[in-house]
């Protein structure tokens, strides 16, 4: 049986840091009234967890101009997404929606009248990011991610366009949903995936100057990123029209112009040499037969991302399952770097909504690292998505998207079902009961 993907499946959405001030003083004057302010030396202490190396202290000075109070979280093993360190006996400092100071107890002043708040120990993360994901235009979808500890989800390709796009706006402005990054939808060639195979929509373009009209046209309305077609059809049994050589290049050209990543569908070898060759900068989806060394060699040396989607192909079944989890090894063995995303509800059957745990347990038994599959879900993703530099590391100046598990998710992934608190755009939208 082929895989036949829903015709209805496709949403879309856009990102920015951007958060109600409203919101976030209601939230922070609350949190005044709840939680007593104490001086550093009140701050209980936690045992060391890990034996990485610790970080330089970050802190900037808050301004004179903002009245808005400061949240600061203590007494908690940080976890800042890079991947390089760990940071114990941590705090970090929130104000106006970013990050204003992070580090450990002792090299961070906290100021007089914070908002102090004991994580008794827990776990502190990036909220985490789902790289590739189809319908996300729902509020109910949006909201259960949040509250999940996934923050920001990037929709790869949309079903209505650009109709979708006043529901992203009406989304990203409420720190209860989860940020929404868009691609629009793909580029591809006339009567090309995914037109060819599921009837869907996609932006098709038959000359160099078409393609350079489309790229630019997505991102005027919003696109965080590119996404192209590059789908030859052998995976479905059949031969699909695909760009030319001179299109694919243009589109590249243009969107790196304008300060865009581009991503391509690819689901077999042969194609996903034609984005090598190209110079994309993210493969959407692990190949379902055998790439060579060379290729994984050549992504590696390109910084090339991959975005596995183990999830949609264990759906798939047909035996391709366990060829795409030896590929991701494989991939991972030779220094790829990989961002978390499962292609949810681009298929038929169930995907897992909210945090993707499924996908995280077949990235460990591809060989991935805790560590591994956190920096792929925060640092990696947020740069797949277009936000790298706004979010997917806790550090000064990006926007307070903060995950707190009570668990150590480098011993267990699992405790990531755990979340304690759930920060997003600085406010609090999930807390521990009373």
């Amino acid at each position: 049986m082929q895989p036949v993907k829903r015709n209805h499946r496709r949403n879309i959405g856009y990102i920015k840091p951007y958060f109600r001030k409203t919101h976030i003083m209601i939230a922070l004057t609350l949190l005044l009234i709840i939680f007593p302010t104490c001086t550093s030396s009140e701050i209980p202490t936690t045992p060391a967890a890990s034996s990485l190396p610790t970080a330089e202290a970050q802190q900037i000075t808050t301004t004179s101009n903002s009245s808005s109070p400061i949240i600061a979280l203590v007494n908690g093993t940080l976890i800042n997404g890079s991947g390089a360190f760990l940071v114990e006996d941590a705090v970090l400092l929130i104000q106006d929606g970013l990050i204003v100071g992070v580090g450990s107890r002792d090299s961070i002043t906290i100021p007089e009248g914070a908002a102090i708040i004991d994580v008794l120990g827990a776990f502190i993360l990036p909220g985490l990011i789902h790289a590739h994901v189809h319908g996300a235009y729902s509020l109910t979808k949006l909201e259960a991610w949040a509250q999940s500890g996934v923050t920001t989800v990037c929709d790869l390709g949309a079903h209505s366009w650009p109709g979708s796009l006043p529901i992203r706006d009406q989304a990203n402005q409420n720190p209860q949903y989860a940020h929404l990054a868009i691609d629009g939808v793909m580029i591809t060639a006339p009567g090309g995936y995914p037109i060819a195979q599921f009837g869907d929509i996609g932006l098709e373009v038959s000359t160099p100057e078409e393609a350079r009209q489309a790229t630019l046209d997505l991102i005027e309305k919003g696109a965080d990123v590119v996404k192209m077609a590059l789908e030859s059809g052998e995976v479905f049994g059949k031969s699909f029209p695909m760009l030319s050589p001179e299109a694919i290049h243009v589109v590249i050209e243009t969107a790196h112009q304008n300060g865009k990543l581009v991503g391509a569908h690819v689901t077999v070898s042969k194609d996903l040499q034609i984005a090598i060759e190209a110079g994309v900068d993210f493969a959407a989806h692990m190949v379902v037969d055998i790439p060579s060394d060379a290729q994984l060699e050549q992504m590696v040396s390109q910084e090339m991302y991959w975005i596995p989607t183990l999830e949609l192909w264990k759906i798939v079944g047909q035996d391709v399952d366990r060829n795409v989890i030896d590929n991701l090894g494989r991939f991972v063995q030779v220094g790829g770097r990989v961002a978390l995303g499962t292609d949810y509800a681009g298929y038929y059957g169930t995907f897992q909504l909210g945090m993707p745990m499924h996908e995280m347990e077949w990235m460990q038994e591809a060989g991935m690292s805790p560590m591994q599959i956190v920096v792929a879900g925060t640092h990696n993703a947020a740069h797949v998505c277009g936000l790298g530099d706004q979010l997917g590391t806790l550090e000064v100046g990006k926007s307070a998207d903060i995950l707190i598990v009570k668990g150590d998710p480098l011993k267990d992934i699992h405790a990531l079902l755990d979340p304690l608190w759930v920060i997003h755009n600085g406010v609090i939208i999930r807390q521990p009961s009373p």
